[in-house]
């Protein structure tokens, strides 16, 4: 997977991860951190999945910890050792927000930009050692891009409250990742 990192007006990168033919953009919308993910494509979609193997490093590690955190409910990051921590993790999920966020392990993000009745929706599940991204265009309302689907969250206002905390820690740790090293293959000739 490759890393497209390119510098935007807020001081911070937007990112591409470039996948064969897949991209998906993940980029900062506002001074706040409002944040969009978008995938795009040259041919008309309706939906599409987006995979991340575990072989993948860094972009793995931070897509699993964004997974991991809010399906546990511990959307800050903190040692659950604690008894404080704990009491804090089982009332996150108790509150509406994790409970319309999550059901049978699989995130399912509302987009924040469109109304409730016709929003995108980006699943996020853990199949075996990858993350999928699942993006699926709700039609209605008013008109969409044809050739993309985008997932907005918001800093305030957002439909998810402060569960939004792992996106944007997704986003911050992304700004630092790099390409993964590409193997090299030497060609033996034989004599």
């Amino acid at each position: 997977m490759k890393v497209k990192r390119n510098r935007n007006e807020y001081n911070s990168f937007d990112i591409d991860l470039i996948q064969d033919e897949k991209m998906l953009s993940i980029y900062q919308t506002g001074a706040d951190i409002n944040l969009s993910c978008r995938y795009q494509d040259y041919r008309k979609i309706s939906n599409i999945s987006f995979n991340i193997p575990d072989n993948q490093g860094e972009i793995y590690s931070v897509f699993n910890k964004l997974y991991t955190n809010i399906i546990s409910g511990n959307i800050f990051g903190e040692d659950e050792s604690l008894q404080s921590v704990q009491e804090k993790i089982q009332s996150e999920k108790n509150t509406s927000w994790y409970r319309s966020l999550v059901q049978n392990n699989v995130i399912t993000l509302l987009c924040d930009a469109y109304p409730i009745q016709y929003p995108n929706v980006l699943k996020i599940a853990k199949k075996k050692e990858e993350i999928v991204l699942t993006f699926d265009k709700v039609d209605g309302g008013f008109p969409k891009d044809p050739y993309s689907i985008s997932i907005h969250v918001r800093q305030s206002g957002s439909r998810i409250y402060e569960f939004c905390i792992p996106f944007k820690t997704l986003f911050l740790q992304l700004q630092t990742v790099e390409n993964e090293k590409e193997e090299t293959k030497s060609l033996t000739k034989k004599l």
